[in-house]
């Protein structure tokens, strides 16, 4: 299976180029930040080629007032065709541009979205209030296109994180929309951000949530720094009770996350290991296999080891030799 940035890079490709990702399958070989920077190039192409057109609908922007400018958008403007003029209005006069967006209704704005040129986003995102864009962002949660709500949450102020924390419910939809962040870097940015309390909500949600949505919780605490993953991870493995864990495994081992897992487990303490071992104690074998099979990295060979040494004896040995022989 592949990893999930990477899936999520080809959606956002897909978009992007208005077909069905399933026509772009065989891109999944380039991985996620080759795919990004292949977006990237292909929605600056696009964009570019119609820069005229969209430059004659910019200078009109002084010339109207936002109100009577949004009224008409509303009534008269396809969402698309709104969504990337609004780019052009938002490099162009972005504080106007910002002004227009409180005008807009929720909905208008989420039709909009998936189409606005990616370069605005970082312009408008500190000059448009938490007031304006959480509205906005419930809607895309509600629709569950977390890829449109990715692009937003990455150029995101600590401000706009903080009143999206405020005003979003949807914890599962902030794991799924966290998990479609390419950055490692801005992703523990935007957890820092959040209130401890919140973080391990949203962290929680994994598990009970959609299989997709565990293995969107794998992916994050996977790639954050491993202070955060420490105490994110134990609070995760702390609210599994033994069928929550055996479905861990199983997902994980199923849809080829075994290496991000075992990242996550590589820094929580003994105790949440040993809760592991004893689950793979009571398996039937295949899912140690499966471990073994994806643990491909000397770091996750070695959080495997730190597992078979807590395993029964008889159990112990036989995992600790296969792990030294997949050396």
């Amino acid at each position: 299976m592949t990893d999930l940035l990477t899936r999520g890079q080809l959606d956002m490709l897909a978009q992007t180029l208005d077909i069905d990702p399933a026509r772009l399958t065989g891109l999944t070989r380039l991985g996620a930040q080759n795919l990004r920077e292949l977006r990237e190039r292909i929605s600056d192409r696009l964009f570019d080629a119609h820069a005229a057109t969209f430059a004659r609908v910019s200078k009109l922007a002084p010339l109207v007032p936002n109100a009577l400018a949004a009224k008409v958008a509303l009534q008269a403007v396809p969402a698309e065709v709104g969504g990337r003029a609004g780019g052009a209005l938002g490099l162009d006069h972005p504080d106007r541009a910002a002004g227009m967006l409180g005008e807009l209704t929720p909905e208008y704005l989420a039709d909009a979205a998936p189409y606005l040129d990616p370069r605005a986003i970082p312009v408008l995102a500190p000059r448009v209030s938490a007031e304006v864009l959480v509205p906005t962002a419930n809607e895309l949660l509600r629709r569950r296109d977390y890829v449109t709500a990715a692009r937003f949450l990455e150029h995101a102020t600590d401000e706009l994180v903080r009143g999206f924390e405020r005003g979003i419910t949807d914890d599962e939809g902030l794991l799924r929309t966290a998990a479609l962040t390419p950055s490692a870097d801005r992703l523990n940015d935007v957890v820092r951000v959040l209130p401890p309390a919140r973080r391990g909500a949203v962290v929680r949600a994994a598990s009970a949530g959609s299989d997709e949505t565990l293995i969107a919780g794998i992916s994050v605490l996977s790639r954050l720094e491993p202070e955060l993953r420490r105490a994110l991870g134990g609070e995760f493995l702390d609210d599994l009770d033994d069928a929550g864990l055996d479905r861990l495994l199983e997902v994980a081992t199923r849809d080829e996350a075994v290496g991000e897992l075992l990242t996550v487990l590589s820094e929580v303490d003994g105790r949440h290991l040993r809760s592991i071992a004893d689950r793979l104690s009571k398996g039937d074998g295949a899912v140690v296999g499966a471990l073994l099979d994806q643990a491909t990295t000397p770091a996750a060979r070695r959080t495997l080891h730190a597992i078979g040494e807590l395993l029964e004896p008889v159990d112990r040995a036989d995992l600790i030799d296969l792990v030294d022989r997949t050396k």
